[in-house]
């Protein structure tokens, strides 16, 4: 009978898989236009909203916006929306721009333009006087984010905001290997500042918004946090209004804030630059953009590169909170995609947004898409195993007393204190592996993702996962603590 209960959370949730799993689908079978295919897809894969822009030979194709912001009102194509890192496209633009005219070389060490640049000395590795705007943008400066506070919310402006790299300790020799961290991107920023002579807010503007006619987009953080669309958090599918601080460092690596109608100049401007009259670069250098800097990174420009030839896709995403973004391009078949949300969630971020893209993709390319796998069920399903877990954890704390009474029966029967010791043992176990858990968890997180990972980001990013997790670990350890407690207590 014991064993019967214990299977009780397993069959409810096997049942709910099951009952999702079978449920009818709406939407077609498979999708022959991008219209209906977003439209649909957007309720399927739990999203509260989006933006879209689609170019293909070069030229516009499809715009459109989808659902709601943050608070509820409708989205529109000239909804301003964070771009995440995506923004880091945008940097790597105007560093070739001014590269072309001379005003700046990606070789030069950064100390060029800011002689105080470096990290802290590493014997055998050195203390980053060697490391160039190349380097940055191929983020191989050999520093991670794990040996330093790579967000430094507390920076006043960008300059504060690279000189806290000083403190960062390199773990490998500059171009030996790739490292994303956002202060890399921020430091190429201030090095143009440097160079110039000009903020960096009026480089993007004087060279790529004004010349492709981006009206609706900006690097200015105080235009930013006048502007911007309330953006929301996702617990489970359900939106969460959030309203991020916008940081006064934050433009060059991921609080530019643009729109689709604007993406989609942006796009254009990227996949067939002949078209365009008035350029941030000319045409034939725009394929620079998409050719490694070191051969040991595929980071280039602001973009990840992958493939050669017609097959060849530079993409990026950014997740900030509040907001997400997906860029991805295809130079050889002269198309993109750009999806932009006032919704941040890991699951959508890196799992959904790339079956979105996968499916524009054929649409574009092979006329139509398979229907994708309704992400918005798996919220449903992950929701009542949290809640099924997090219940029966509860009825086992509050169960307790009858626990214990069953241990001290077993130390009857057996003549022996040797269930009682046994059962203290794995409940003062249960304890430490549950802290370890909330101790470790971001650590594992980080090592998997190569970044460093705490558990306010991991609440910004994921909160439906994270609270779960924190809230079994809080429960689990309630449970085992009220176990011991009636241990100890006399009969």
């Amino acid at each position: 009978m014991r064993f019967l209960k214990k299977l009780v959370p397993f069959v409810i949730i096997a049942g709910a898989a099951l009952l999702l799993l079978y449920l009818p689908d709406i939407g077609p079978e498979r999708y022959t236009d991008l219209g209906s295919f977003f439209k649909t897809e957007r309720k399927r894969q739990a999203y509260v909203g989006y933006t879209v822009a689609v170019v293909q030979d070069g030229s516009i194709l499809y715009v459109d916006a989808f659902g709601n912001d943050g608070a509820g009102k409708p989205l529109s194509i000239d909804s301003p929306l964070l771009l995440g890192s995506v923004s880091k496209t945008f940097t790597g633009l105007v560093t070739l721009s001014l590269q072309r005219d001379k005003l700046v070389s990606i070789d030069a060490p950064v100390r060029q333009y800011l002689p105080w640049f470096g990290f802290q000395p590493v014997p055998g590795i050195g203390s980053g006087l060697d490391v160039s705007l190349r380097h940055l943008l191929s983020q191989t400066s050999g520093v991670s984010d794990r040996d330093f506070d790579d967000v430094h919310a507390s920076a006043p402006d960008l300059e504060s905001a690279v000189r806290s790299m000083q403190a960062a300790r390199p773990t490998f020799p500059a171009g030996a290997k790739a490292q994303y961290i956002d202060s890399g991107y921020q430091a190429v920023a201030l090095a143009l500042e440097g160079a110039t002579k000009l903020d960096y807010a009026d480089l993007v503007s004087s060279r790529i918004l004004r010349p492709l006619g981006m009206d609706r987009s900006s690097a200015s953080p105080a235009a930013v946090a006048d502007v911007l669309t309330p953006g929301s958090g996702s617990f489970f599918g359900m939106a969460i209004p959030r309203k991020p601080a916008v940081p006064a460092f934050g433009a060059p690596s991921g609080y530019m804030v643009s729109t689709a109608s604007d993406m989609a100049k942006y796009l254009a401007y990227l996949a067939g630059p002949e078209k365009v009259p008035r350029t941030p670069v000319p045409a034939r250098y725009i394929r620079t953009l998409y050719e490694p800097l070191v051969e040991s990174s595929p980071y280039t420009y602001g973009w990840r590169v992958s493939g050669e030839g017609a097959d060849l896709e530079a993409s990026h995403s950014g997740s900030l909170e509040g907001y997400s973004a997906s860029i991805t391009l295809w130079p050889g078949k002269r198309a993109g995609i750009v999806i932009l949300a006032p919704q941040n969630d890991l699951l959508q971020s890196w799992l959904v947004a790339p079956v979105l893209v996968n499916g524009a993709k054929r649409i574009m390319f092979e006329g139509s898409s398979d229907r994708p796998f309704p992400t918005g069920r798996l919220y449903i399903l992950l929701a009542v195993a949290a809640v099924v877990h997090l219940l029966a954890l509860l009825l086992q704390t509050g169960g307790a007393l009858n626990w214990s009474r069953d241990v001290r029966c077993r130390v009857e029967a057996a003549g022996t204190n040797g269930p009682l010791h046994f059962a203290r043992a794995r409940n003062w176990s249960g304890i430490a592996i549950r802290l370890a858990i909330a101790a470790f968890v971001p650590l594992v997180i980080g090592a998997i993702f190569g970044r460093r990972v705490t558990w306010p980001m991991a609440f910004a990013l994921e909160p439906s996962l994270a609270s779960w997790l924190l809230a079994a670990v809080f429960f689990g350890v309630m449970r085992n603590v009220a176990r011991l407690a009636w241990l100890r207590a006399p009969r």
